[in-house]
């Protein structure tokens, strides 16, 4: 008991408090108004763009109050530490491709008609948003490319590719919650309680985005935008446990951005993997599935991270 109380008066309340405060000010108004634009732009992809262009730039904005906090970015671990760390680069890549596509298991048993690999469902979604997909079809038809080889080198790249490209940019957020947030609150509040916490506060951080803009989800699937919240919640707390965990095994910050980045770019998958004919159909449905923070695609990430942190707890028990 004496240690536990130890450990709440080493948190620093005041500065975790002022931080997220300063957080949710940065993302929330640019979020709200990034969203509101794209509800109200007469260019649906303009909007689409500008929204998700907004996303990016608040992806900084937890590193950013955490300078404002005078807390610092040192002793984070920016220097990249392999001796001994090798796996977990390979984790932070393959785990979130790997619980993406047991995601899509999950979702295509249940609905076995929204499956395809002929990219009618971007396409769809593109003729939506306005684009002329026929210019583009038959772009890749001059280049003897179908849909579905365009389909898979896609997903590929976005296996491979992409998350080291995310990573620089998911460093913003990581800075801030992995680097600053989530060691508090384990000071204050243990490695359970804190990982909760974390989740939630994390996971508030995109509200404005999911409520208004769309954000994850689209504006037409059933029970939005308030469901849209709460499964976000759940998913987003969970991976939380994920990146917490590296980070604390790693002790650098670039493996759970790595992460983070891979998840990022093993969401964009799931507009490859739909039928376009269902397109109504699959706008309504969108909160269960196939994108990876979602309720039933979402199940691998969630199994994952209650494994994880059980055998980490579990290990510390033994331990003390």
């Amino acid at each position: 008991m004496k240690i536990e109380k130890m450990d709440i008066e080493k948190m620093d309340k005041k500065k975790v408090i002022k931080f997220v405060v300063i957080v949710y000010i940065l993302a929330w108004i640019p979020s709200a108004l990034a969203g509101f634009y794209r509800r109200t732009c007469d260019d649906p992809m303009k909007g689409l763009m500008f929204f998700n262009g907004t996303l990016s730039i608040m992806m900084f904005t937890p590193m950013i109050a955490t300078l404002i906090v005078n807390h610092g970015l040192k002793g984070m671990g920016w220097k990249p530490k392999f001796k001994g760390n090798v796996k977990w680069i390979f984790f932070s890549i393959i785990a979130p491709m790997v619980m993406t596509i047991l995601g899509f298991l999950c979702f295509f048993a249940v609905f076995p008609d929204l499956f395809a690999l002929d990219g009618s469902y971007i396409l769809k979604y593109y003729e939506s948003m306005g684009m002329d997909t026929a210019a583009v079809t038959n772009l890749f038809e001059e280049k003897g490319m179908s849909m579905t080889t365009v389909v898979l080198i896609t997903m590929l790249q976005a296996m491979i590719e992409a998350p080291f490209i995310n990573m620089f940019i998911s460093v913003g957020e990581e800075a801030g919650w992995r680097g600053f947030l989530y060691p508090e609150l384990t000071k204050g509040f243990g490695k359970v309680k804190g990982w909760i916490i974390g989740g939630l506060i994390w996971s508030g951080f995109h509200y404005p985005a999911i409520a208004i803009g769309g954000h994850n989800y689209g504006f037409n699937y059933f029970g939005a935008p308030v469901l849209g919240i709460v499964v976000f919640t759940l998913t987003c707390t969970a991976l939380g446990i994920l990146h917490e965990i590296i980070y604390d095994k790693t002790k650098c910050i670039w493996y759970p951005s790595l992460l983070h980045g891979a998840i990022n770019a093993a969401f964009t998958m799931y507009n490859m993997v739909l039928n376009g004919e269902h397109f109504d159909k699959i706008e309504k449905l969108t909160i269960l599935g196939p994108g990876n923070l979602a309720l039933i695609s979402g199940i691998p990430i969630i199994l994952t991270a209650v494994i994880m942190g059980m055998m980490v707890i579990k290990k510390n028990a033994s331990n003390e």
